[in-house]
């Protein structure tokens, strides 16, 4: 039986301001709750733990006026933190769509974050070092080795130091960057499995798929047709809202 734990929209109110540092911002959310998508159990006789556990966020506003709701794959080395505020403070993704009346899931995927992962029972886990977050994400325009790189100055912060470590931006980002699995065919084994038991459970919704996550919406999509409404790359979105530099050749990127 899947675990289902609510808080009050009084005590959500008081998470999302204190996390996004808006306090003239209205709250959008009426509920809060959580649950599991449910592995397999895997393991000698006795000592069995169940693989492949999904934790999944569902954030309902006060009134929903869109036909779907929206599924929030966060990317390498994140949880579904990410999608709640930006490390400078602003609010993020998620209560930008409550704002608009869209029901919001945000997942941690499988092995990762509060989603349990297994020593012996799941792969070999990596991180990323602090200067390739500074080369590859956020101090990029002084430090990134390819040819757009020095167009790369969106990043939040000021000084000399933006975008390195000792930056309070930059440190409050790379506070939330957690290890992930080094394997993408494990990786994506697991995030279809347990996508696709998230949309049995739900039924229709368009996918959010930020960085690693972007073939996670081809893999639903073929998996579950009739129940993938649409599935947008993150950064396809925001090229679409306003146009950005490029970030970089995927071929540098880390399994980001």
């Amino acid at each position: 039986m899947q675990t289902i734990v609510r808080w009050s929209a009084i005590a959500l109110a008081t998470i999302f301001l204190a996390a996004c540092a808006t306090p003239d911002r209205e709250e959008h959310l009426a509920e809060r709750s959580a649950f599991f998508t449910l592995g397999k159990y895997a393991g000698d006789k006795g000592k069995e733990v169940m693989r492949g556990a999904m934790y999944v966020e569902h954030l309902r506003p006060a009134h929903t006026t869109q036909p779907y709701p929206i599924i929030m794959f966060h990317g390498a080395a994140q949880t579904s933190m990410n999608w709640i505020s930006t490390p400078d403070g602003r609010k993020g993704w998620a209560p930008y769509f409550l704002e608009r009346g869209y029901e919001v899931y945000l997942i941690d995927q499988p092995a990762r974050g509060r989603s349990a992962w297994h020593p012996g029972i799941d792969g070999t886990m990596r991180n990323l070092p602090a200067p390739v977050i500074e080369q590859l994400f956020t101090a990029s325009a002084a430090l990134g080795k390819w040819p757009q790189a020095k167009h790369h100055t969106q990043w939040p912060g000021d000084g000399p130091n933006k975008g390195r470590v000792g930056d309070p931006v930059f440190d409050q980002f790379y506070a939330s960057q957690v290890e992930y699995l080094a394997s993408n065919a494990e990786t994506q084994t697991l995030i279809r499995s347990a996508g696709e038991a998230l949309l049995d459970r739900i039924g229709p919704a368009i996918l959010l798929t930020h960085s690693q996550a972007g073939p996670f919406g081809w893999l639903l999509a073929d998996a579950r047709p009739k129940l993938v409404k649409q599935s947008s790359p993150w950064s396809q979105m925001l090229r679409r809202s306003r146009p950005r530099p490029s970030s970089g050749p995927a071929c540098n990127s880390p399994g980001v």
